[in-house]
């Protein structure tokens, strides 16, 4: 994978005044950047010491209260806005033509491409792929072999990111990528964003499948068998580890991370970490017996104060005791 089109400097983009330490990157990324060689920006000491302790990062854009807490050797541009800096760099270099993402481009043997399909020439498509009516696979997308698409999935599509200057609000276009792993099922009206950067894909492993109208982010991770249910939100770079079962409806947000075999029920809201094995549920989400113990004693209370009639209170007993059962089950079982 190629990610710019040669090594760059900082003084090649931003004026001598601005640099307090010129020096080269091959690409744009993330503090966690795993490619060699990789500009950051860091507005706050948090993302600076993530930062400054990665040897992949080689120049970093930062405020000048954070410049002294940068190791020698490491290229620093200063800037009021980091973070608005960092973009508007990333799109005047996309508007140049300065990313590539290079794909072995091409469709594989026993595919099935409906006529309505709009595939862009710059994927790659693995061998015995389906794809459905009124598909659309932009470019900078790999699909493995043996998957699934159904009618209407978008797969490459811009997501939501932007800066802000003042009043005025700008989009920022993504320069990234999705892949898709083999034996793949995206149902109909699924929406799956290429990635930010070139070499930070978007990805869906191997055996998993996202539901009727679910929309995973730029840069999010969706593990190896793992199943998202209809109308899902996987927010951009939430990771989920392998085997992870997602109920109907769910949201789960930015940088959260899902262990591996956890469940998260329906209609969750997820905001911090799930460990590995543990089902979580509700608004926000917490740990699913949890959940059902503050639901039946809110449920009591309003027993106590008359508000059920007197002929639903037998039922109403069932349903308490049906809940207090699924409270007592073990953390790392299924919870229906």
């Amino acid at each position: 994978m190629q990610l710019l089109e040669s090594s760059m400097k900082l003084s090649d983009h931003f004026p001598n005044s601005d640099i307090a330490r010129d020096g080269e990157f091959d690409t744009l990324g993330y503090v966690d950047s795993a490619i060699k060689k990789t500009l950051v920006f860091c507005d706050n000491i948090r993302y600076l010491d993530k930062a400054d302790n990665n040897t992949n990062v080689s120049a970093i854009i930062t405020t000048s209260d954070l410049l002294s807490q940068i190791s020698p050797g490491r290229a620093v541009l200063i800037s009021v806005n980091p973070r608005s800096t960092f973009y508007k760099l990333h799109q005047l270099m996309l508007e140049k033509g300065q990313f590539s993402l290079k794909l072995e481009y091409g469709i594989g043997k026993n595919c099935s491409v409906h006529p309505s399909a709009l595939v862009s020439p710059m994927t790659r498509i693995g061998n015995d792929v389906t794809i459905s009516e009124n598909v659309v696979i932009k470019e900078g997308v790999s699909i493995g072999d043996n998957t699934y698409i159904d009618a209407g999935v978008i797969i490459g599509c811009e997501g939501l990111l932007f800066i802000k200057d003042g009043e005025k609000v700008t989009f920022i276009k993504h320069a990234g990528g999705v892949q898709v792993g083999k034996n793949v099922a995206l149902l109909s009206q699924a929406t799956i964003v290429r990635s930010v950067h070139p070499g930070f894909l978007t990805v869906i492993g191997d055996n998993s499948i996202i539901g009727i109208s679910s929309n995973i982010g730029h840069d999010a991770q969706i593990g190896k068998n793992c199943s998202i249910s209809s109308n899902c939100v996987v927010a951009r770079r939430a990771k989920l580890e392998n085997g992870v079962r997602v109920g109907p409806s769910s949201t789960i947000r930015e940088h959260v991370n899902i262990g591996p075999n956890s469940q998260i029920k329906l209609g969750s809201v997820v905001i911090e970490d799930v460990k590995a094995n543990e089902s979580v549920s509700g608004n926000f989400a917490l740990y699913h017996p949890i959940h059902l113990r503050n639901y039946l004693k809110i449920k009591r209370v309003s027993y106590k104060r008359g508000r059920w009639q007197k002929n639903g209170q037998s039922d109403q007993k069932r349903h308490f005791d049906g809940i207090r059962s699924a409270t007592k089950t073990p953390r790392n079982q299924d919870y229906s």
